[in-house]
């Protein structure tokens, strides 16, 4: 059955890029309700203020996710919260914020997985949507690609690759069991940066509320943090926690073995366009018939190639 949680739960934070603090609540919603954030700062009528997360929406992926209604409102930077929905298995909510962005808390979805915990989730009287992919898609974007394939499951093959000593090239290929899983492996992985990129960004009127609190920063030799590494592939972990996020933004869970190299918001907003730009590419079925082995084990279409 689709989910909500039990009851509201509120957090609070710095922004990451516009330095200011975010008042966040998130409150039950009913059943085909989807995720909607909505504007509490903003003096204009309720259905102006509601920004549904859909890929649909999305206005610029330039360090984080920001959607933006059809009124011209928007909210940014809800890729971690996104995540934490979908791997905590929350199909409906209503998120409220007091700004135009949410708070980065401590770079990951953790403090929202545990708010969901404390709360509890609430089964609602009617059946998940699943979107399951029926045949493979490529995307690419200069060098980094994404490319889906059907599967029974929901799994995620990431490689990221960057030139310094802790990173490297490091992989990872996870594949969801459920929530217990995605709090221990991911939830908890933080964003990064790297500190000869500061300046510039801060430039370009981004990062304001970056902090060592909310992120690991990487200098010439190590981490700048004195907090040790998570995970020692926390890394690689954090950019699935935000593909986890971005691609809750079709709206339901999806089942399909996503292999990703070098990837991003940018790479997997493309390649939600381009999966949902043609109906044959994918199919809704309700949670129980939801087994797609018919297509995993032995469909083996040409795959559509897709770049830029």
């Amino acid at each position: 059955m689709q989910n909500t949680v039990n009851k509201s739960f509120s957090l609070s934070g710095v922004t990451l890029h516009g330095g200011l603090i975010s008042n966040v609540s998130v409150h039950p919603a009913t059943a085909n309700t989807g995720i909607v954030f909505r504007r509490t700062d903003l003096k204009v009528p309720h259905e102006e203020a509601l920004v549904e997360a859909s890929y649909d929406n999305v206005m610029s992926t330039e360090l984080c996710t920001k959607l933006s209604n059809s009124f011209g409102n928007s909210i940014s930077t809800i890729e971690h919260i996104m995540s934490a929905f979908h791997g905590m298995g929350i199909d409906n909510a209503i998120v409220e914020v007091d700004c135009n962005e949410l708070p980065i808390l401590d770079g990951s979805s953790i403090e929202y997985v545990l708010s969901i915990e404390k709360v509890g989730i609430k089964s609602l009287n009617i059946k998940k949507n699943i979107l399951t992919v029926v045949r493979p898609i490529i995307f690419n974007l200069g060098d980094s690609y994404i490319k889906v394939t059907p599967s029974n499951n929901f799994i995620i093959d990431y490689t990221i690759v960057y030139d310094h000593d802790l990173i490297n090239k490091q992989k990872f290929i996870y594949q969801f069991k459920d929530q217990k899983q995605y709090k221990r492996l991911i939830s908890n992985c933080r964003t990064f940066g790297f500190k000869h990129e500061v300046e510039n960004l801060r430039d370009k009127g981004l990062i304001a509320g970056g902090s060592l609190d909310n992120a690991i920063l990487l200098d010439k030799t190590g981490i700048v943090n004195n907090e040790k590494l998570r995970h020692k592939d926390e890394f690689v972990k954090h950019k699935i926690l935000d593909f986890i996020g971005d691609i809750y933004l079709l709206g339901m869970s999806i089942k399909g073995n996503f292999e990703i190299y070098k990837g991003g918001h940018n790479l997997t907003q493309q390649l939600m366009h381009s999966l949902m730009s043609d109906k044959s590419n994918y199919k809704i079925v309700q949670h129980q018939d939801s087994n797609v082995q018919k297509y995993s084990n032995n469909f083996h279409p040409k795959p559509i190639a897709v770049s830029l």
